[in-house]
């Protein structure tokens, strides 16, 4: 199969990455300094997994380049808007689009653009982040996939194929992957997790082992997780009690460095996804009449800073 990968940052550029070590036919569309780089440096992966440098296949627009069956959506949120215009001719030539972003709104919008026929979803569980030469970091030792249809919309005899296609290439590469159908348990448990790490290490700027350090780090967290758990329980997906106990020791490990990567944003002074990731997820919390004093401190704090940025015209 051809597989699409819009952009070559952290998440897409390490999962394609690892994709081509294992045989598989893998394009990059990216703007033309990251064209440029890539064709002179190779995509640069440092991972404690395996390092990696590797010549890639890129493409700057989508006319003219082919049909791909499978197009790997792994923007920022706020970036939407404008990675959807530029698959958009992948998935009129007949490419089904996994978005691998956080949260769930994106895919009413995706849904609202293309309907649903082509729209498969997923989650990619990984950390990490660009070095200013713009080599792959792979910040820990996880790195994953879980993907399948969504379980409102049975997924079509091509997205079928393309599902367990991808799913066979996958199980070779340099990671772990799962085809789960329907996928729904998988994104809100995601969500569920980092809504309330980023929503912690945000609001008090540190790892997660830094906030265990304050007296009411355990507890502020518990209770910024329970409003999450809540909002996931009301659309019907409560979590297990085996990812209830993974998820509270990543997030209460004393002395972890783990943080989200909103955090390390927020600290460049880039843009974020508060609204896409925080504050959907308290705007639903609160139309089911839920309190949620922590999600909404978090919020504030995270408008606040994009405020802050507007004003300074960044």
């Amino acid at each position: 199969m051809k597989i699409l990968i819009l952009g070559a940052g952290g998440v897409g550029g390490y999962f394609g990455g690892r994709l081509i070590e294992a045989g598989g036919d893998v394009t990059f569309q990216v703007r033309p300094a990251r064209a440029r780089s890539l064709a002179e440096k190779g995509l640069v992966i440092k991972s404690s997994q395996g390092d990696a440098t590797l010549p890639v296949k890129t493409i700057e627009v989508a006319e003219g380049s082919g049909p791909f069956d499978l197009v790997l959506l792994s923007c920022k949120a706020y970036d939407l808007g404008t990675a959807v215009d530029a698959v958009a001719p992948h998935v009129a030539a007949g490419a089904v689009l996994l978005p691998l972003l956080n949260g769930m709104r994106h895919h009413d919008d995706l849904r609202a653009r293309f309907g649903p026929e082509p729209l498969i979803a997923g989650v990619a569980q990984i950390e990490t982040t660009l070095s200013p030469t713009g080599e792959i970091l792979h910040k820990s030792d996880f790195a994953r996939i879980v993907f399948g249809s969504l379980g409102d919309y049975p997924p079509t005899p091509r997205a079928q194929t393309v599902l367990s296609d991808f799913a066979r290439i996958a199980s070779s590469a340099n990671f772990s992957s799962r085809l789960m159908d329907p996928v729904d348990q998988a994104l809100w448990e995601k969500w569920m997790m980092i809504g309330t790490l980023a929503g912690i290490t945000c609001l008090m700027r540190g790892a997660t082992g830094d906030v265990m350090a304050a007296k009411e780090g355990r507890e502020l967290t518990e209770e910024l997780l329970q409003e999450a758990i809540a909002v996931a329980t009301e659309h019907g997906y409560p979590p297990s009690p085996e990812w209830l106990g993974g998820a509270r020791k990543l997030l209460m490990t004393h002395g972890s460095t783990f943080m989200a990567s909103m955090l390390r944003d927020i600290e460049k002074g880039n843009a974020i996804e508060a609204d896409h990731i925080i504050g959907d997820m308290y705007r639903r919390a609160h139309e089911a009449g839920h309190d949620a004093n922590v999600l909404r401190l978090v919020y504030c704090h995270l408008q606040t800073y994009e405020a802050r940025r507007a004003r300074k015209g960044l």
